[in-house]
């Protein structure tokens, strides 16, 4: 709803910000609630299949669907949540929190793997510019620390400043990052290579279940999150999804090679 923050003195953003705790967080994730944790599973797996489809592209390809600046924020989050996560397991003993710091490891995993393909094939691409002479392994694994350094700060003051108790503010953010910025590194190749129809569309669609009105996994959870300026986030970024998916689509199909796999749709 819209809202004057100091009508008569009562600021209502008070009473939706009171209802973010991790109390209202085990609650909603209690067994039984079978509408948010269908709803959260759908969510998990649209999650998983984007960084599956960058783990075979560029297995396959050698060429990633992500800037590597995506692989270094989405390591600093993750990591940050394995230990947000397995710190609240400790405490509450909630299985939502063991089964978040887990899934989170396994993200990892894919990020590490992405980051290393990206050392060991892509540095030229990704750094090239900055090098006068061919960008060397200890050059490429020294940028991407600084990233995962930066990024490492810049989520855990962002978590800080904004309180994010159960890091569900910046869940929201990731993909926020993944509906937008995919297609700038699109948009400057010559072909698919690289990126994929399949993957585009997945984007959409895990775009649109973040920020479905009534039925997303974060409103689910909490009306903290039922507010105009998310649902007004959700409208430019199913625009910049489907753009994206556009950009795909413009561009000349990926070649076949002799003797190898087809490549990815």
């Amino acid at each position: 709803m819209l809202f004057n923050p100091m009508r008569n003195g009562y600021d209502p953003s008070m009473e939706i910000m009171a209802t973010y705790t991790v109390e209202a967080f085990m609650a909603s994730y209690a067994w039984g609630n079978w509408k948010i944790l269908a709803i959260s599973a759908l969510t998990f797996f649209f999650g998983y299949m984007e960084y599956i489809y960058s783990f075979r592209l560029v297995a396959r390809e050698k060429s990633a669907p992500y800037p590597m600046w995506m692989h270094t924020f989405y390591f600093a989050h993750d990591f940050t949540g394995v230990v947000v996560f397995g710190a609240l397991a400790q405490k509450y003993h909630f299985w939502f929190f063991y089964f978040a710091a887990l899934a989170l490891v396994i993200w990892n995993g894919f990020e590490i793997y992405n980051m290393y393909k990206g050392i060991e094939l892509e540095r030229q691409e990704i750094w090239g510019a900055y090098y006068e002479a061919p960008v060397t392994r200890r050059q490429a694994l020294g940028n991407t620390l600084a990233q995962v350094v930066l990024f490492f700060a810049v989520v855990n003051l962002a978590r800080v400043f904004m309180d994010d108790v159960c890091m569900f503010k910046l869940f929201a953010i990731t993909n926020i990052v993944m509906a937008i910025a995919p297609g700038f590194l699109w948009a400057r190749r010559k072909d698919r290579t690289g990126s994929s129809m399949g993957l585009a569309i997945i984007i959409l669609l895990a775009t649109v279940n973040t920020f479905l009105p009534g039925i997303n996994m974060w409103v689910l959870m909490s009306p903290y999150f039922d507010q105009p300026w998310y649902y007004l986030m959700g409208i430019v970024c199913v625009g910049f999804a489907t753009r994206n998916l556009l950009i795909v689509k413009s561009k000349p199909a990926k070649p076949q090679p002799a003797g190898e796999k087809s490549p990815i749709w």
